[in-house]
């Protein structure tokens, strides 16, 4: 459209050059006195004429598709005729010129009409002959030595091709071409050089009557093309409008009715073209932006919003919408132009759902969580309510995943995700912060004791049986609760010390509901406090190891328990009680477990060297230790380095350790056996298990715990008296743990026990001190002897949580 706009302008602008040099050619019918004058105007006239007919021929629509053929033409006609001009009027009246120039004109002619013809002979053949022939009578009247004749007949040729230009040009037989090509022909008929062939003068001023009808008739030809041009644009963008894959539709700003529209805009809504037609905006968008609609045709002549709309149906769909102020018949509208973004609208709600939902419960992920907690603490407030926020923690949690799979492990998941989003109210959200992490904000709380009560129904509700298939599950199940503004005034604040809580509840052992106590935070900062020595003593190697003899019965040494001690100078003696839980979580316990076993080897090294007699050391492993993918290398490189007899080392595990992924814990435990390290169960009755599923795994010994052994006596020592007898069936050895009193050894000596520790023998002691007593060989009385079946015994497990004895 834009080059068809160009080449109009083309055409016009080589028309308007044209009038303007018949316009110079007009000056002759000026009634002027000097003859020197007449001659000069009359050249001006002659080449106004000349030069006026090259322009109507420059003006073709054929010539203007290339621009060089313009130059090509231009030069070729105008160049030769111009010149001839001038040699006519102010020659010296040689005939040698003219010929020169004429050839020159035919040969510039031919070249402009070959290059224009090359791939049309119909026209170029005519074209040549025109030419050829129309320059014979040219050079027979100069041969006359009737110049200003010859000169008369170049004009003629120049008409003759315009009429053959605009005949081929101008296909469409109108009145304006018929109009134009009449006033050549008689343009033609009032030249001197055809009034001297017949003898008079056929036109009075047929010039000027001739350039008359030629410009009507161009004017007639442009007027037609003008209204053909408009026809020709109002139906390709009506044919655009209505089959746009696009929708588009018409509105008025005033009413808000539809002027029109296009069948994809119908289709899309689910209506009939007609039915579309007669709707106003209220009936396709949502009443929700009607407003914001309107402000918007009001304030800004486009827009760009995604709006969702109404189908026939009812049914809602979004479209991005384009809209434009355009003016029709004099008044403004509004263009519409929309597209069906309904999938992608979908996608953007998908995405954005994933990013804040946790995707296996469909709860709140923790960054959903993040983002709505400040929202949701302000609108509470603004109620003049508080807000409770419960963290929740699934204990043992692994062990269900270790035990029965993955898959069960996500029923359990999505069970306690369905429980907590069946519970709480609709004031209240809730999501998953972790894997086994879960937090409740309740809003809207009028009290603590709200609070608590919400909390406790909840934790009623978390810790019911879960079935699955025919499995039934009981999770432990411990919440930390803090709430605003007691406990802080923001969610971040909230968040920390509701953790602080729900570590608090889960030492407790069981499913409870604990609230942040002032103290708590106290605790926390002594465990920081904590987790900075213990790195700074890891660093500088300042910890201490002691070891208290285990005995048999009549007080033989047969082996050793080492047992950590932390006394770090601005903290003082901490007891293992307390800083080995803080080791588990801060994950210190894998470097802290690495560092007592190379100084446990460097100790046995050391008596060895001072020929102190060896005997089995016992050295608790913790259960990150054990869960380790390059456990048994760890153990069997350290003692490799150290050139460490297995003998020499037992290696203590708790029950809950062994029994949380039962396949792996017998690979590992399998491994080190086969080169010769035993094992030892510590704090054996005190788990989830019995004797009989730890009968598959290598353990030589079973560590009772000291639960049992207080205050046991012949009348109520059943229990123990069945554990040691079933240790003994299964091949197993038994330490009594806990031995204080001459009564227990009474009744563990009856009851065939093993071995004893505890009190009653000797207290953890540093290496210095427990020398003398190792270089004799008993606790109890001086021996010089070591049975070497002493031997047999082993230690216990748990990561540095055997307690201290002393």
């Amino acid at each position: 459209m834009l080059l068809r706009q160009s080449r109009e302008d083309d055409r016009i602008r080589f028309w308007i050059y044209a009038w303007l040099c018949r316009a110079v050619a007009i000056l002759t019918v000026l009634p002027f006195g000097s003859p020197r004058t007449l001659h000069t105007i009359q050249f001006l006239s002659a080449i106004g004429g000349l030069a006026a007919n090259i322009c109507c021929i420059l003006s073709s629509p054929a010539l203007r598709k290339d621009t060089r053929q313009i130059y090509w033409a231009g030069i070729g006609l105008g160049v030769p005729t111009f010149a001839f001009a001038v040699f006519v009027f102010f020659g010296n009246g040689s005939h040698w010129p003219l010929y020169l120039i004429l050839a020159l004109g035919f040969s510039g002619g031919s070249a402009a009409a070959v290059r224009r013809f090359r791939y049309d002979r119909l026209k170029l053949i005519p074209t040549l002959a025109v030419c050829a022939l129309s320059c014979i009578p040219v050079a027979l009247t100069v041969s006359h030595g009737n110049s200003f004749d010859a000169l008369s007949l170049v004009f003629v040729q120049m008409v003759l091709v315009n009429i053959m230009m605009f005949w081929w040009n101008y296909t469409d037989r109108s009145a304006g071409l018929y109009v134009t090509l009449g006033g050549f022909v008689i343009w033609i008929l009032s030249t001197p050089a055809v009034a001297h062939i017949v003898h008079r003068e056929l036109f009075s001023e047929g010039t000027v009557t001739g350039d008359r009808f030629v410009g009507i008739g161009m004017v007639m030809i442009l007027i037609q093309e003008s209204l053909k041009s408009a026809h020709r644009l109002t139906s390709d963008l009506k044919s655009l409008f209505t089959h746009s894959p696009h929708m588009m539709w018409v509105v008025d700003p005033a009413t808000l009715k539809l002027k029109s529209a296009n069948q994809a805009a119908a289709a899309a809504h689910g209506y009939s073209l007609e039915e579309f037609e007669k709707l106003r905006l209220h009936d396709l968008v949502d009443p929700a932006i009607i407003p914001q609609i309107l402000h918007e045709i009001k304030s800004t002549p486009s827009s760009t919003i995604a709006s969702p709309h109404l189908r026939k149906d009812g049914t809602q769909f979004f479209i991005d919408i384009e809209a434009r102020e355009i003016v029709i018949g004099g008044q403004n509208h509004r263009l519409v132009m929309g597209v069906d973004v309904t999938a992608r609208e979908a996608l953007l709600k998908r995405l954005t759902y994933e990013a804040s939902h946790d995707h296996l419960t469909g709860l709140y992920s923790r960054k959903g969580l993040l983002a709505l907690e400040n929202d949701f603490l302000e609108a509470s407030q603004k109620k003049g309510k508080g807000v409770a926020l419960a963290c929740i923690s699934l204990r043992h949690f692994k062990a269900v995943n270790d035990t029965y799979g993955d898959h069960t492990g996500d029923q359990c998941l999505k069970a306690i995700a369905q429980r907590i989003e069946t519970y709480v109210r609709p004031c209240d959200i809730a999501g998953r912060t972790a894997g086994d992490h879960f937090e409740v904000l309740f809003g809207e709380i009028s009290d603590t004791a709200e609070a608590e009560r919400l909390s406790t129904w909840l934790l009623a509700s978390l810790v019911e049986p879960i079935v699955i298939g025919d499995i039934s599950i009981r999770m432990r199940v411990s919440i930390g609760l803090a709430t605003a503004p007691e406990d802080g005034d923001d969610v971040a604040k909230l968040r920390s010390r509701a953790q602080t809580a729900m570590w608090e509840a889960s030492k407790l052992g069981i499913s409870e509901v604990c609230r942040f106590l002032p103290g708590y935070a106290a605790d926390e900062a002594k465990d920081l406090r904590i987790v900075a020595a213990m790195e700074e003593m890891l660093k500088n190697g300042t910890f201490e190891v002691h070891y208290q003899p285990i005995c048999q019965p009549d007080g033989h040494i047969c082996g050793l328990e080492a047992l950590l001690r932390m006394n770090p100078p601005k903290l003082g003696n901490i007891s293992p009680s307390v800083f080995v839980p803080v080791a588990e979580e801060s994950g210190l316990i894998l470097p802290l477990g690495q560092w007592v076993l190379e100084h446990v080897c460097m100790q046995i090294n050391e008596w060895k060297r001072q020929g102190i007699p060896l005997v089995p050391v016992a050295v608790n492993i913790s259960g990150l230790q054990f869960r380790q993918s390059d456990f048994s290398s760890r153990i069997l490189g350290t003692l490799n380095s150290f050139n460490i007899p297995s003998r020499l080392l037992h290696l203590e595990l708790t029950e809950s350790t062994v029994l949380q992924n039962i396949p792996d814990a017998l690979e590992e435990m399998q491994r080190l056996s086969a080169n010769g390290l035993r094992f030892s169960i510590d704090d054996f009755g005190t788990g989830y298990s019995s004797l009989g599923r730890l009968q598959e795994m290598p353990i030589s010994t079973l560590k009772i715990d000291r639960s049992f052994i207080q205050g046991i006596t012949h009348e109520n020592s059943t229990m123990v008296a069945s554990i040691i007898s079933l240790a003994h069936a299964l091949g197993m050895k038994v330490i009594a743990e806990g031995v204080e009193e001459e009564e227990q050894l009474d009744v563990l000596s009856r009851l065939n026990c093993d071995f004893m520790q505890g009190f009653l023998f000797s207290k953890p002691l540093p290496p210095r001190i427990l020398e003398p007593l190792m270089s004799s060989g008993s606790c109890l009385t001086s021996t010089d002897s070591t049975d070497e079946n002493l031997i047999q015994i082993g230690p216990s497990v748990e990561s540095m949580t055997v307690p201290p004895n002393a």
